[in-house]
């Protein structure tokens, strides 16, 4: 890619697959139990006539998130708060089946020498369960790009599957799906820039069976499938794009306060491409390239997402 978009990805070093509005907090942490209602408690909305009561939960959270990463060349190290996402999200649960989500992410602190716009993005999507196991969820999302380059949208959807190991205590989760990525950067391009992968992510929930504490450990891996330009093929000023696959790992513990109130934090690691060759990045501030994270967050329920 052309050089300023390289010298730009490593002046922004470490910021780096896309923003997550949604918290990575299996549901079986957060009270739900091993069952796929979404509106778990017994409260219902008061309405005249008793068959038309409906199922209503519903839920926000924020989390400081801390970005991080080691220095690499023509770039500085980022330390602990050098650079901080403050994150925001909202939840509704219609009935036993349904929820829709909403968020948005913030940049309060990132070092002098960047100038990144302090609103990074924001994230819609629903989720719907089929039965105990079974689930799908779809979503959009969209941000600038760095150095204030336009913007890219990603669109995502995955089945995802759940097995009780033990009594409400232990949980396998499971998720398949595919993600798609558009650049459109402020100057002119002669081609599209976008790209699709294949993902897949599982891992292991352990959960007091009241759901006052939990932890969790979740693997997940991105495989690139078509991605263009290509490399054969670039475009004249912006290069081309050649992902790789994308590893990431992260370790989460909650601790209920109350049966509406969780605080949790979780510490992950992100590997995505390498920063000597732009092409196997995203100039995207939050999931682009290498990054490590440090995610302090809570969860406050309403009506019928109580534990």
């Amino acid at each position: 890619m052309r050089a300023h978009l390289t010298l730009l990805i490593a002046a922004i070093v470490g910021l780096g697959g896309t923003a997550h509005a949604q918290y990575n907090v299996p549901s079986q942490a957060t009270g739900d139990s091993s069952r796929l209602e979404l509106a778990s408690d017994t409260q219902t909305i008061a309405v005249t006539d008793p068959d038309e009561r409906v199922k209503l939960g519903y839920e926000i959270g924020a989390s400081l998130d801390f970005l991080m990463r080691d220095r690499a060349p023509e770039s500085k190290a980022l330390q602990f708060t050098d650079v901080v996402l403050f994150r925001v999200h909202g939840l509704l649960a219609i009935g036993k089946r349904v929820e829709l989500f909403a968020g948005f992410d913030l940049l309060p602190k990132q070092p002098s020498y960047t100038d990144e716009l302090v609103w990074q993005g924001a994230l819609l999507g629903a989720r719907v369960g089929f039965d105990s196991k079974f689930s799908a969820y779809a979503r959009t999302q969209g941000g600038p790009g760095l150095g204030r380059d336009g913007y890219w949208v990603m669109g995502e959807a995955a089945m995802q599957a759940k097995l009780e190991l033990a009594e409400k205590a232990l949980f396998w989760d499971s998720t398949v799906g595919a993600t798609y990525t558009q650049l459109f950067p402020d100057e002119p391009v002669t081609r599209r820039f976008w790209q699709t992968e294949l993902l897949a992510e599982t891992g292991l929930a352990i959960r007091e069976k009241r759901g006052f504490f939990a932890t969790w450990l979740t693997f997940s891996f991105h495989f690139p499938l078509v991605a263009r330009p290509l490399t054969s093929n670039p475009d004249g000023d912006r290069g081309a794009l050649d992902p790789q696959t994308r590893v990431g790992v992260s370790l989460g513990v909650l601790a209920g306060v109350t049966r509406s109130l969780d605080f949790f934090i979780e510490v992950s690691t992100l590997d995505r491409g390498d920063l000597e060759n732009a092409q196997t990045t995203l100039p995207i501030l939050s999931g682009g390239f290498d990054q490590r994270r440090l995610l302090f967050g809570f969860n406050r329920r309403f009506g019928t997402r109580k534990r």
